[in-house]
């Protein structure tokens, strides 16, 4: 496979547009795109591409959720104690926590946090999904899960809408 073709997979897989992937890879035939997916081995690379992908997006959001989970919160308190931060003030403070800020009439700030119970359960469900996926590697089982953590189906035995 030509590196312009690696490319080109590797856009589709990010981006799911096919037709942009094939512009930025380079091609000038517009029509090319139509060409390149009837290809096998573009198709499997396409799926190699989009399976590593899936692994980074997981990691990234087990991460994003381990610190709503676990983060500290003493940032968002030297918030509170700032009447007028300046930007570079700004910049140094960690606010992933916070899920609004709103300034009152009376010119105070309210901070309303992430619920921490809810991404700790919401990171024990991927964990526990990325394991039962690993395990059980077929492709109903992966499609069941994904569509369970995302709360499209019942878990397996309940079927009263819960």
């Amino acid at each position: 496979m030509k590196p312009k073709e690696k490319e080109f997979c590797r856009l589709v897989a990010i981006g799911g547009d096919p037709e942009q992937a094939s512009r930025e890879a380079g091609y000038r035939n517009a029509d090319k795109w139509k060409r390149l997916l009837c290809r096998d081995d573009i198709a499997e690379e396409i799926k190699r591409c989009s399976a590593s992908l899936r692994a980074v997006y997981r990691n990234t959001a087990m991460c994003g959720l381990y610190r709503l989970a676990f983060g500290r919160s003493s940032d968002a308190l030297k918030l509170l104690y700032r009447e007028e931060p300046t930007d570079e003030e700004l910049d140094t403070l960690d606010l992933s926590g916070i899920a609004e800020i709103k300034r009152t009439k009376d010119k105070s700030v309210e901070i309303k946090f992430f619920d921490r119970v809810k991404a700790a359960e919401k990171l024990t469900g991927l964990f526990n999904s990325s394991e039962e996926l690993n395990s059980s590697g077929g492709l109903i089982e992966a499609m069941r899960l994904s569509a369970r953590a995302l709360g499209q189906t019942p878990p397996e035995g309940e079927h009263d809408g819960v």
